[in-house]
């Protein structure tokens, strides 16, 4: 275990609604962190379950535990009363159905400390009613790219820097998909990493928001897409804008062969980034794209392969 002696406190901070199935599972994962120096900040968002007596055990048991009692306000504004008294000079988010691996702050904090980052994430495994890593983009200018297409990482496996943090609060009205809201806020001022390693269990279950609100979560990724594309580059066109959007909604409707070749050209244009782990990645979207994202009569091997030289 480290020395506390010139440690950075870190402050984690869980804000939860009803979590009594799985919650004290989450805060043993933190308070068994190798890391040591850190204060756990339970928000109860005025949870009508079992939730805050369980949580009151914790708080009598370990002195690093603080709650934070309130009514139902919502999530964002439960994170940020929690985030508001956090005195830590890094802050971590767990939400109260995940685990941590037990070095987890132990290894993020020393990269960070080391490189100019100022959000930390990893790869996270499924657990429960799905299974599997995820394994997020590593570089900056990779999850920059990602973030065109999916959330690049995930908030329970995610370390920031408390002045950022504090400076750049939960959006209230985000409701669902604070961790990509946040990326696309910071991602232009901010440098983000995630490690290659798998120090967070990210539990799937019919209870949480992404089973429960799917639709509602759909809506806002594309929506915070556009916002992100758009800031990359302000100067598209709106025909661009449109291939944009349609490249994103293949599986309710494939592309046609005309719809490829402009989805080429679009990708040869905007999606063909310098950085190594970047390119790699969109070279894997434009494939996954051309498999899975059209119609099947149609013949796209060679608008396939042009693409793929033009992105090498």
């Amino acid at each position: 275990m480290p020395s506390l002696r010139g440690s950075p406190l870190v402050s984690v901070v869980m804000a939860v609604y009803n979590g009594a199935d799985f919650i004290a599972e989450s805060i043993a994962s933190v308070l068994a962190q190798t890391y040591a120096h850190l204060e756990l900040i339970i928000v109860d968002d005025g949870s009508n379950d079992a939730t805050l007596s369980i949580v009151e055990h914790w708080l009598r048991s370990d002195p690093r535990v603080r709650v934070l009692a309130r009514p139902h306000l919502g999530h964002a504004q439960a994170l940020n009363a929690g985030i508001a008294i956090a005195d830590g000079a890094f802050i971590a988010r767990i939400d109260h159905d995940d685990l941590w691996h037990e070095r987890k702050l132990e290894i993020q904090l020393p990269f960070m400390q080391q490189r100019d980052v100022d959000v930390c994430g990893s790869w996270v495994r499924r657990f429960g009613a799905a299974r599997g890593m995820i394994r997020f983009a590593q570089s900056h200018e990779a999850i920059r790219y990602e973030t065109l297409f999916t959330c690049p990482i995930l908030d329970s496996a995610t370390l920031f820097r408390g002045d950022l943090l504090r400076a750049h609060p939960y959006p209230p009205e985000a409701i669902v998909r604070q961790e990509l809201t946040q990326c696309v806020r910071l991602l232009p001022a901010f440098r983000f990493a995630n490690l290659p390693r798998h120090l967070c269990d990210y539990r799937i279950h019919p209870g949480q928001k992404t089973q429960r609100f799917g639709a509602m979560i759909l809506y806002r990724q594309v929506e915070l897409g556009r916002q992100h594309f758009l800031t990359m580059y302000p100067d598209a066109s709106a025909d661009e804008i449109a291939i944009f959007e349609r490249i994103r909604t293949t599986t309710k409707s494939p592309l046609n062969r005309a719809e490829l070749a402009a989805a080429g050209q679009f990708f040869a244009r905007y999606l063909h980034p310098e950085h190594k782990e970047a390119k790699q990645r969109m070279r894997r979207r434009w494939r996954r794209l051309c498999r899975f994202g059209c119609r099947r009569d149609i013949v796209k091997a060679e608008i396939r392969d042009e693409t793929l030289a033009q992105l090498s």
